[in-house]
């Protein structure tokens, strides 16, 4: 019952480890290898997104981690170019590859937004960042805007959601979807800004992350790679 109701929402959900592994498949016909390859990791800080974290690392060896709250990356133009000196340089060309994802959590029951994490009893949320940020949203508290000195993280996050277009409906699926597109908009703007192309190869993937009782799955979004400089759109197979 639980996955029919996330398949109205996220039609297409990947196991974790298949996902990459995919991933990884496509790009080596790229030339991208472990021993070669940079991981950049824009994911949520909550510990429930870190088997992705395992997988993208059990592929792709040590990451460098570019997010925060939300899975936006906070890391910005300072942490992507820290990472880019970091990239292996074998053949005097650099390559990295970005996951950029948010997440969501769903119950039992399909609760959106519920999640079950062990020890707990009762129902958590996930992300919880997200689901404050949407009460807030419809309880229109826009104090939020400020950068708060003991909460900076979240005060980014506010300050950057609150730029983007708002649904009618603001329930937790859509400031999700939101969170996406700023993630999709910010990697975009970042890689632009400070990966050398005449150098540096890369490829990106988004989507969101799914928390389930009992396993994590990943609905893939936008997916591109540069290559030599030149633009081109991934696909990754079924």
């Amino acid at each position: 019952m639980v996955m029919s109701i996330v398949q109205q929402y996220f039609p297409t959900p990947r196991n974790e480890e298949e996902f990459v592994g995919s991933s990884a498949a496509l790009l080596a016909q790229a030339g991208f290898a472990a021993e070669n390859t940079l991981p950049i990791i824009s994911v949520c800080r909550d510990e429930i997104c870190s088997s992705f974290v395992s997988a993208i690392e059990a592929q792709w060896g040590q990451s460098f981690m570019l997010g925060g709250l939300g899975g936006l990356p906070f890391g910005g133009k300072t942490g992507l170019g820290a990472a880019a000196h970091h990239a292996p340089d074998i053949h005097d060309r650099e390559r990295i590859v970005i996951y950029a994802f948010t997440h969501i959590g769903f119950g039992p029951e399909g609760e959106v937004g519920g999640c079950v994490r062990p020890g707990m009893e009762h129902l958590n949320a996930a992300c919880g960042a997200l689901v404050a940020y949407s009460g807030q949203v419809v309880e229109e508290d826009r104090e939020v805007n400020r950068i708060f000195t003991d909460d900076g993280e979240y005060g980014l996050l506010t300050h950057r959601m609150d730029k983007e277009p708002r649904s009618e409906k603001p329930d937790l699926l859509s400031i999700t979807n939101t969170a996406l597109e700023v993630i999709k908009a910010d990697i975009d703007a970042l890689t632009g800004k400070v990966l050398h192309q005449d150098k540096c190869d890369f490829a990106v993937f988004t989507g969101t992350q799914i928390h389930l009782p009992g396993q994590n799955l990943v609905q893939p979004s936008d997916c591109w790679a540069v290559i030599g400089g030149k633009r081109q759109p991934l696909e990754l197979s079924a």
